[in-house]
Order: structure tokens, then sequence, then C-alpha cells
């Protein structure tokens, strides 16, 4: 039966040529895949995508020049599908340690998942990769896999990201804590995930400590509309205007959305304050900027607030220059009108 299919996989008929395909995946027989690979280079997709199909199902790691053609592919689908199916060779380490310096972070991140697997020692290694996926995985499987040492420990506790961080943090919790561990952080167990709803919860009633939050601080830094809108009642329900160094915390950290959305309502020395020092930071985007200036019509500005204005760098006819424009006459208007 495989004769007969594999002499309809040449047949002039693609119709043929097709049904035997789908015949011989029926079939499931793995001897049927050196066959399907000249279809690599066909110039009908559909082929193309059966014959990486059938490596993922058949390869058995005899054949390593097969492995090594799609680790050297310039198309990524093929690079990803040779991370995939390396752990199959006897010695995959070669292909997959080049892989995991490709330039595709999908493939990277395949790559370093099976490196780690076959080799648990590559996860120090990626302890200190520069991608905080790889770190993050690389601290998952070291601490699940339970053969982690003292310092492997002090490298994930120290870690920049919370995200690397939470591999331990979940280790701990689950045995109850730091007496295994004295020279970690404190607040190291503080660190626990929680959602969107539980940051706003957390910045509501105790700003100066939710800014301090690693988890939280990930989540002040989008800019997906439905976060911004949650967090917005958290500083709203809050009393974070009222210190300056907890404004210089927030306005540091947050995304231009969220700042805009902050402190679009009210008024006074304190919103006015957080409002200025929005306006005068130029690693914000013009837009933002503006539309802190803007969002002050009709709210009363202070004459300090206005004055300020002039020592902002806004060029003439930029976004900014027309935004202060629009103000200072709207605030001449209602001057003039009392």
């Amino acid at each position: 039966m495989l004769t007969k299919e594999v002499t309809r996989l040449r047949d002039k008929d693609v119709r043929q040529r097709r049904r035997a395909v789908r015949k011989l995946f029926e079939d499931g027989d793995p001897s049927a895949l050196p066959h399907f690979l000249p279809f690599l280079e066909d110039d009908d997709e559909w082929f193309v995508k059966r014959a990486l199909l059938a490596i993922e199902r058949w390869y058995n790691g005899n054949d390593p020049r097969i492995a090594e053609s799609l680790a050297s592919s310039e198309i990524n689908e093929r690079r990803l599908l040779a991370a995939r199916i390396a752990p199959r060779l006897v010695s995959p380490g070669q292909i997959l340690r080049g892989l995991c310096e490709d330039n595709d972070a999908k493939i990277r991140l395949a790559a370093w998942s099976n490196l780690i697997r076959c080799d648990l020692l590559a996860a120090r290694e990626g302890l200190k990769n520069e991608d905080r996926a790889v770190r993050r995985l690389s601290a998952s499987e070291l601490i699940d896999s339970g053969k982690f040492s003292e310092e492997d420990v002090q490298t994930i506790a120290s870690d920049s990201s919370s995200a690397v961080r939470r591999a331990l943090i979940k280790r701990l919790g689950d045995n109850k804590g730091g007496d295994l561990y004295p020279d970690l952080p404190e607040n190291l167990l503080e660190e626990v995930d929680g959602s969107v709803e539980d940051a706003s919860r957390e910045i509501s009633v105790s700003p100066s400590s939710a800014l301090n939050m690693p988890w939280i601080r990930d989540f002040l830094r989008s800019a997906v509309p439905e976060v911004v809108t949650i967090l917005t009642a958290g500083f709203r329900g809050s009393s974070w205007l009222e210190n300056s160094d907890i404004v210089d915390s927030a306005l540091e950290i947050v995304s231009d959305p969220l700042l805009e959305r902050i402190l679009r309502r009210g008024k006074g020395i304190n919103v006015e304050a957080a409002c200025m020092k929005g306006i005068m930071d130029e690693k914000r985007s013009d837009a933002t900027r503006s539309r802190l200036v803007l969002d002050r019509i009709g709210r009363s500005p202070s004459p300090d607030f206005i004055s300020s204005l002039n020592s902002v760098n806004a060029p003439n006819g930029s976004e900014l220059a027309i935004a202060i424009s629009a103000l200072m006459i709207e605030t001449a208007r209602s001057d003039g009108g009392k």
C-alpha cells in the first residue's frame, strides 16, 4: 500500500498527489517521511505544510541532516520546527544552542525550553540571559526540578523582573517561607501576583506601598484601555496627589494613557503641580503633554500654573504649543468676563 501511495505522490495530477498525501497521513506509517521531504521545495504551499507536518510527526532523529537543514533555514516556521524536534537527536545541544541565539523570540524560547529539558545545567545559563522570558523559563524549570542551589535562589530573588521572581515566590509559599533562605529580601513573599482589580484596590488603600510592589508596577506601565480604566478608579479613590514623593514615583512609572486619565478630573494646587510635572517631562509624548494642558480648560487654572506654561519647551506650531495657546486664550476670556 505504501508503494502505491508513494508512486501517486509523483503523479502529474495535483488531485492525485493530494489524495496520496492524505492517505499516507491516515495510514500513519513513519517510513513515508523520506518521500515527503522533496515537498519542502514545492511551489505549492499546501504540500510544503504537509511536509513540515510529516517531519513533526515522524522524525526520529536518525538523520541529523533534516534537523540541521531546518535550523539553518531563513524561514521562521522551519527554524521553530527544528527547535521542537531537536531533542529527538542523540546530541541536540549544538542545534539548540544555535537556535537559542535566534532573532525570533518564539524560536529562542522553544530552543531554550528544550535545551533545559535536555540539560538542566543550561537553566543556570538562562538565568543570566538578557531575555526576561528566558530567565523566567529557566527559573521555573530549576525550581520545579528541585535541583537548585542556594546561589540559584539568590540569583532568582535578585532578578529585576517580578515575573522571574514569582517562580521562587511560589516555591517559598508552598514551603511556608523564608526560614529556608534567611538572606532573601524580607518583602519577597509580598510580591504575590494579583489581578488588575487587586492592584487598583492596593492603590486606593495605600498608594505608597502599592507603587513599590513590582507586580503592580507592571500593571501601571500598561496602555490597555481596560487596565487603565480599572487603575484610574484606584488612584481617584486615594490621596496620592497629597504627597509629592508619591506623585514623583507614580509619574516615573505610569503609561501615557494612565497619566492622562488620573489627572483629567479635579482642580487645585495638587492636581496642577502633578500636571505641570507631566507637561514638563519631555520623555512623555507630545500628545499626552498636550492633553494634560487642554484638560485644564474650564477648571479655573491658577495664575501660577498659567505662568509656568511659559517655561515649557514647546516649538512654535507644535501640538503642545497649540494646546498651551488654547488654554491661555480660554483663560484670558474667562478672566475678562469676570
